[in-house]
């Protein structure tokens, strides 16, 4: 079976957002991206919720076009839009990124048939609702944390609302030259 991976940009004190929803904090350099260009070339399939679903649209399907876009965007939009995608929500209207498909809800039963025959591994990115659902559910395989070093007090939790003590093992774990740790968690 694919594994579920949830991959998230955190900082030091567990926020994957400000509280103003911002991410201007974020540390990027050669390995960030050639560890994010790798994570989509292992993926058949991204699961999102709308918020990032739409804000994954917007930017990555520009991308391409863009001339001051950088080498390592390009490369990793030229894979991410040719992903397929899954968007869970109650209100979108439509899916209308290439090879999306629209979910009205988040179904244990439904996601393992995807795991089952998606082709490769099922990346989730930000979605904090989303993924806080997939834990409770124990959907989640292995979480992909990019810790960065800040601290910014305050914004938006990625496992708030759960509903029990799970355990995990770390598997993997690299330093990046921005300071940014890779931590990969397998859930036990």
């Amino acid at each position: 079976m694919n594994k579920l991976i949830s991959t998230h940009w955190i900082s030091l004190d567990g926020f994957i957002a400000g509280p103003m929803g911002e991410m201007d904090w974020i540390r990027g350099d050669e390995q960030l991206s050639s560890y994010e260009i790798g994570l989509v070339n292992g993926a058949s399939s991204l699961l999102l919720g709308k918020g990032t679903y739409q804000d994954f649209a917007q930017y990555w399907s520009a991308v391409p076009a863009n001339p001051n876009a950088a080498p390592w965007e390009k490369t990793y939009a030229e894979r991410v839009n040719a992903l397929h995608k899954v968007v869970i929500s109650h209100n979108l209207q439509a899916a209308k990124w290439p090879t999306s498909e629209l979910w009205r809800e988040l179904d244990a039963a439904k996601v393992n048939e995807f795991k089952a025959r998606a082709g490769g591994d099922i990346l989730t990115y930000g979605s904090a609702t989303i993924v806080q659902q997939l834990t409770n559910l124990g959907l989640v395989d292995e979480y992909h944390w990019l810790i960065h070093p800040i601290v910014l007090g305050k914004g938006r939790r990625l496992l708030d609302n759960l509903e029990r003590r799970f355990d995990i093992e770390l598997v993997d774990s690299e330093r990046f030259k921005s300071g940014v740790m890779k931590l990969i968690y397998r859930r036990v």
